[in-house]
């Protein structure tokens, strides 16, 4: 079945129907759709947290407050003309009914977040609990958010951008859309056109998020590389917006260009060189560059490169698919973010993380959202690291003993379990046309990785067939993966009397490392002396 979006997840949860058989098998198997799932259910929790807490968020109450200057409270005028005759007694319960009028106002005002538009477009800022981060709110705290007052508007839709952070680490916007009605859409269009560039015209950044809420979108650019001009150009071309839950969409015309000033933003950027270098017993060197500190988060910047004998086992493309697991521990030795460990958790600080291959070098670029070296003593620490390298580990397959007889593959610490071959008869094919797969279905347990892996299938006569994997990994220190229904043997129409299943590329994962080393400390950014990211 064809994965949902975000919003589509939130409408399941919130309809508590959980008797879908056929949707929840999907989601049991789909990690893109457990992802959303998951946030679908911490933006539930969000809104439960602010609908129903017994303490409302700081500036609530001011906010609707201010919404209600000018507004007049009928009812407390009725009660008091009612009670003409009491006036002078019944004044104090008139001061109490009227501020419990507005108290209720302010309870329900929460239910009805539209009603006044000061109300609704603080409820449509990424500074609201639900896309709010501790970054974003450092940077405004300094004075780095920009109003561009885009507002294009075709067919009824209307399109906004009043929100922007900006700074050497990232760019966030918040991106309002509207129906003719007013109502609010989100993940209704496509963002592959917006650019941001330098005054150059260089494009500098890359979309890495993309979240919101049900009335905005946070759009999370992350550079590709330095910026050193003090603009930024942004330049967004929409021809379409989606209608919810529909295969519709309505075209027009929402394009919009506007400029950044990047001054201040480059003024409170500090930089921390870091002189650490490290090879591993089989050939992999690291050379860590620097830190970057800017006021919406942290950039680490390192390069690697491979011994001959490695790149010999990991060539061409392959040594471009490695990837590093490390930590940091502030001096107590307690974990505080960790990066691209599935033994050990991924930290959700990691805004994203960017590899390109320049000059010989993969150059590394992550982004967090903390890192708060500059008021701790923090070490960095290198868990290991995989990359696919060049294999041939194989089994002998014969399909029609296979349901009896079940075949075993044992391959570099990997062990799976290959039980049953066969021929798969699509229900979607035309008359007279022949299968266009066949698979194996199969459980085991992992060493190493699994995403880079390449297998095949050669059959009796020599015919290769390249096969693919639909099913699902638990990741631990030893990972479970259980196919549904397992390997993807494309091409193959009919069962052969024998095979051999091949590993040709093995996604090698190495933890016979021993490195790390104390960050040094960096200067607090003006105004952020005392953040605490702990606190957030």
């Amino acid at each position: 079945m064809k994965c949902w979006k975000l919003s589509q997840t939130k409408k399941y949860i919130q309809s508590g129907n959980n008797d879908d058989q056929e949707l929840n098998i999907h989601i049991q198997n789909c990690s893109e759709c457990q992802t959303l799932v998951r946030e679908a259910e911490e933006e539930e929790k969000l809104w439960a947290e602010l609908l129903y807490s017994d303490s409302l968020p700081d500036g609530f109450t001011e906010r609707i407050m201010a919404s209600l200057e000018g507004v007049e409270i009928e009812q407390v005028e009725q009660i008091h003309s009612a009670t003409a005759r009491r006036a002078y007694k019944s004044r104090r319960v008139i001061k109490k009914s009227a501020l419990w009028v507005a108290s209720l106002f302010i309870v329900t005002a929460a239910f009805t977040l539209y009603a006044q538009p000061s109300i609704a477009d603080w409820v449509r800022s990424i500074f609201s609990n639900e896309t709010t981060d501790s970054g974003i709110m450092d940077a405004r705290q300094v004075g780095l958010l920009q109003n561009p007052h885009v507002k294009v508007e075709d067919k009824g839709y209307t399109l906004e951008i009043n929100e922007v952070i900006a700074d050497a680490t990232r760019l966030v916007l918040g991106v309002k859309v509207t129906d003719p009605q007013g109502k609010p859409l989100v993940y209704s269009v496509n963002w592959n056109d917006l650019h941001i560039k330098d005054t150059n015209g260089k494009e500098v950044a890359e979309l890495r998020g993309i979240e919101g809420s049900e009335t905005i979108e946070k759009l999370t650019f992350t550079f590709t590389q330095e910026i050193h001009t003090d603009e930024l150009n942004v330049e967004g071309s929409v021809d379409r917006i989606a209608i919810p839950f529909s295969d519709e969409y309505v075209e027009g015309k929402w394009d919009f260009k506007f400029n950044l000033d990047m001054r201040k933003a480059n003024a409170l950027t500090v930089t921390t060189p870091l002189n650490e270098k490290y090879t591993t017993p089989d050939g992999m060197h690291i050379e860590m560059e620097k830190l970057v500190r800017t006021p919406s988060g942290v950039r680490l910047e390192l390069n690697t490169t491979l011994s001959g004998e490695a790149a010999e086992r990991s060539p061409g493309e392959l040594e471009e698919k490695q990837q590093l697991m490390f930590h940091f521990e502030n001096e107590h030795g307690e974990e505080i973010s960790s990066v691209d460990n599935y033994r050990r958790g991924h930290s959700p600080n990691t805004i994203s993380q960017i590899c390109e291959m320049n000059d010989g070098k993969l150059h590394w670029t992550y982004t967090f959202k903390y890192l708060p070296y500059d008021r701790q003593n923090l070490r960095f620490v290198f868990d290991g690291y995989s990359i696919p390298v060049k294999s041939n580990g194989s089994v002998v397959l014969v399909p029609k003993e296979m349901k009896n007889h079940s075949a075993i593959f044992k391959d570099q610490g990997d062990k799976l379990t290959l039980s049953e071959f066969y021929v798969h008869y699509d229900s979607n094919l035309k008359a007279g046309e022949e299968p266009r797969e066949s698979v194996i279905r199969m459980n085991g347990e992992l060493y190493n990785q699994f995403n880079n892996d390449v297998w095949a299938v050669k059959d009796q006569d020599g015919k290769e067939y390249p096969v693919g994997f639909r099913g699902n990994v638990r990741w631990g220190d030893t990972s479970e993966v259980s196919g549904d229904p397992g390997f993807i043997v494309y091409g193959m129409s009919k069962l052969p009397e024998k095979a051999t299943l091949i590993r040709t590329v093995t996604d090698k994962w190495y933890d016979n490392v021993k490195w790390s080393f104390d960050i040094p400390k960096a200067k607090s950014i003006p105004g952020l002396e005392n953040a605490d990211p702990q606190g957030y």
